[in-house]
């Protein structure tokens, strides 16, 4: 299975758009045309550390927002039913690739906080991905005319 950012986050819009078909997920920021309620899904701060071979562990921070109409009635219940259902949905999610398996992925540091009337819900996501190795065959030998004496 490929493990790309795009494909996690379709994942991730897959599974909003699961339980909330009506509010469209964005992947950047929209200067005109956003329909509230919405969903953006935003990459913060991440690393790469190395390990043995061509492996490492990519820890990416996520924050998936929220954004409703200001001043609701009841917008904060709203949003204190999303948090219940994040909790238990982002434990561990359906990823996929796009070629129809699936695989979990746990979520770490999972945190939320809410201001005027818009969530955030930030997380890690630490995945071990492997490159492809690059083995380079000797192609050719070349003859060493040495002599000890």
């Amino acid at each position: 299975m490929i493990f790309t950012l795009g494909n996690l986050v379709n994942s991730l819009a897959a599974l909003l758009t699961a339980r909330y078909p009506e509010y469209p997920v964005y992947d950047s920021p929209n200067q005109q045309g956003t329909k509230f309620p919405c969903f953006f899904i935003f990459f913060m701060q991440s690393t790469i550390d190395d390990e043995v071979g061509s492996r490492f562990i990519r820890d990416l921070g996520i924050d998936i927002v929220f954004v409703q109409k200001r001043n609701m009635i009841n917008g904060n219940t709203q949003i204190y039913e999303m948090v219940e259902y994040l909790d238990e949905a982002l434990e561990a999610f359906p990823y996929s690739d796009g070629g129809g398996e699936t695989a979990p992925v746990r979520t770490f540091e999972r945190q939320w906080q809410s201001e005027d009337q818009e969530l955030h819900y930030q997380f890690h996501v630490r995945q071990r991905v492997k490159l492809p190795e690059h083995r380079y065959l000797m192609e050719e030998l070349e003859e060493n005319n040495v002599k000890i004496d």
